[in-house]
C-alpha cells in the first residue's frame, strides 16, 4: 500500500509543526488567505532543472564518491511533506557519506491517487506517459553535477521509500536504470508486468515489520530469491518509515557487493588483444 506519510524524520516534523502554529498564532490573519506556493527543494538543498533537489557531502580523503538517488514517498500537492523525507535523507547522506540527489514525482503521476498527489509511475500507462521524461530529469541533473565536479560518482544506489519504494522495485525488476544497487523501505512489490533480469543489481529489501506494507515486500523478497536474484532482506519491528539501522545495513550490503563485483572484473582473465 502506497501512503502519505510525514516520513522517519518525527521531530523535525512536530518541530514545523510548532513553528507553523507559532505563525498562525502571531499572524492571524494570514490564515484567511490562500498560502503562497510551496518551493519543492527544502531551502538548504539545490533545486537543478526539473525540481530535482541536490545535497552533496564531500568524500574524505581516500573515500570514494558516492551518491543515493532518493525516491519519495505519495506528497500532496503544496504539503511540504517532502522537505522532511529529503531532509532525513540529506542528514544520513552525512553520516554514511553520501550525496543526495531527491528528483520529483509526477504530479497525478499515478491515477490511483488522484490529481493533486506527486506520485511514481508505478503502472504500466503511467510508465508509458511519463518515465523517460522523469528519468531525461535526473539524468540531466546527475550529468550537471558530476560535470561540476571533474568527475563521475564513483557509486550510485537508487533509496526509495513506500511509494517510491514500490517504483524503486519496477525500475530494477526492468532493469531500467544503470545503477549499483537499490534499497527499497515500506513498500516494494513482486507484480511487475516484466522481470527480465538483464541488469541484476543487488536489491536491498528493508520490510517494516508493524506496516502493512510488510506482506508485499516479504513477497519481493521469495521473488528475489526464486529468481536468484542478488539481494539481501532483513526485517525490523518499525512501521511506515526508514529506520536508521536498516539504512546502515542497506548502504553496507550494496556497497560490499559493488566491492565485490569490481574485484571479480578486476581478476577476470583478459581476452588476448587480436592485432
Amino acid at each position: 500500500m502506497h501512503r502519505c506519510a510525514p516520513f522517519l524524520f518525527i521531530a523535525t516534523f512536530a518541530l514545523s509543526v510548532q513553528v507553523a502554529a507559532a505563525d498562525g498564532d502571531a499572524q492571524p490573519e494570514a490564515s484567511q488567505s490562500k498560502p503562497a506556493p510551496q518551493p519543492w527543494c527544502a531551502p538548504e538543498l539545490e533545486t537543478l532543472p526539473g525540481d530535482v533537489c541536490y545535497a552533496p557531502v564531500a568524500p574524505e580523503q581516500g573515500q570514494e564518491r558516492s551518491l543515493v538517488i532518493f525516491l519519495h514517498g505519495l506528497v500532496k500537492q503544496g504539503a511540504g511533506w517532502q522537505h522532511n523525507q529529503m531532509r532525513g535523507m540529506a542528514r544520513n547522506g552525512k553520516r554514511l557519506g553520501f550525496s543526495v540527489l531527491a528528483p520529483r514525482g509526477k504530479l497525478g503521476g499515478s491515477q490511483r491517487y488522484g490529481a493533486d498527489m506527486v506520485a511514481w509511475p508505478t503502472g504500466r500507462a503511467a510508465q508509458q506517459s511519463h518515465e523517460d521524461a522523469l528519468l531525461a530529469d535526473w539524468t540531466a541533473a546527475q550529468n550537471l553535477i558530476e560535470k561540476r565536479q571533474g568527475a563521475p560518482f564513483d557509486e550510485v544506489f537508487v533509496v526509495g521509500f513506500s511509494n517510491g519504494a514500490y517504483y524503486g522495485s519496477s525500475l530494477a525488476l526492468r532493469g531500467r536504470l544503470e545503477v549499483d544497487g537499490y534499497a527499497l523501505f515500506a513498500g516494494g512489490s513482486p507484480r511487475q508486468p516484466q522481470v527480465t533480469g538483464a541488469k541484476r543489481a543487488p536489491i536491498f529489501v528493508g520490510v517494516s515489520g508493524k506496516d502493512d506494507t510488510a506482506k508485499l515486500a516479504l513477497a519481493l523478497g521469495r521473488l528475489l530469491k526464486k529468481q536468484r536474484w542478488p539481494h539481501r532482506q532483513e526485517t525490523r519491528p518499525v512501521g511506515h518509515l526508514i529506520a536508521d539501522r536498516h539504512l546502515d545495513h542497506a548502504l553496507a550490503y550494496l556497497r560490499k557487493q559493488r566491492a565485490g563485483a569490481k574485484d571479480a572484473t578486476s581478476t577476470a582473465p583478459q581476452e588476448p588483444s587480436k592485432r
